[in-house]
């Protein structure tokens, strides 16, 4: 079993190196070729930015706000990419504007999340974490009852971890609202920053600047989650020996 598991776990890891090194070889040939790639595409590339000043020229910022709400409200129940509602800020409006505009929004996600967790519970990252395999990482993540403040931080930062998941599940625990917003922020704050520079710079997707945000993205991503893959992987054998070894102790303890 043990074997297994860590055939397993390489296996899953081989892919996700493989993976991130395809998509980071794509992206240095692009980076290396942007200027052969926006003049091939300079039609694409005008209709975007045509797109982006018919956009900073409407005199209707209220709608354009109501509508980017409207979208992180939808998030709240819909499987949206955080990622996508970020850039369209930025695409739409000055950067500092934008970024403003996302950690508010962002902000208000995290917050009803937390109260779905408070009165309906855990749901999906519960059921999963009350699972037998998974309760070493639930007795972490609950850290004696009072909720692991690390584990919030580094999993806002990791973009293979669900946001609204582990936002229910610190509400299902009753953490601390202050600091739960507080962490939650400080730990997505390097994402939100990059998904809304992207968002101003997409009116050139062959840009320099765009490509490497991108290798920066596409990097830290798979990076990020082959060390949750190794790490859940470590823990995983480490919790079947001991399972073994108390196993074997039941099974030759002598009763009087």
């Amino acid at each position: 079993m043990q074997r297994t598991k860590r055939h397993r776990t390489n296996f899953i890891s081989a892919i996700i190196a493989l993976v991130t090194m395809a998509l980071l070889v794509a992206l240095v040939i692009m980076l290396i070729n942007h200027t052969t790639l926006e003049m091939r595409f300079n039609t694409i590339i005008n209709w975007l930015e045509k797109i982006d000043r018919a956009v900073t020229n409407l005199d209707t910022e209220r709608e354009i706000l109501i509508c980017i709400f409207a979208l992180y409200i939808a998030k709240c129940q819909l499987p949206l990419p955080m990622s996508f509602l970020c850039a369209i800020s930025g695409a739409v409006f000055p950067l500092d504007r934008a970024l403003l505009i996302n950690v508010v929004c962002t902000l208000f996600f995290f917050l009803v999340k937390y109260f779905e967790g408070e009165f309906i519970g855990g749901g999906w990252a519960g059921m999963i974490l009350n699972i037998k395999k998974m309760h070493f990482i639930r007795d972490w993540i609950q850290f004696k009852g009072n909720g692991n403040p690390y584990f919030l931080s580094v999993t806002r930062l990791i973009p293979a971890i669900p946001l609204g998941m582990v936002s229910k599940y610190y509400g299902s625990m009753h953490y601390d609202l202050i600091y739960y917003m507080l962490l939650s922020l400080l730990g997505y704050a390097p994402r939100l920053y990059i998904y809304t520079k992207l968002g101003a710079a997409f009116t050139n997707p062959f840009s320099v600047q765009f490509i490497t945000l991108l290798i920066i993205l596409v990097a830290f991503t798979g990076i990020s989650s082959l060390i949750f893959n190794i790490f859940y992987g470590v823990k995983s054998n480490q919790m079947t020996q001991t399972l073994l070894i108390y196993s074997q102790k039941e099974k030759y303890k002598i009763v009087f």
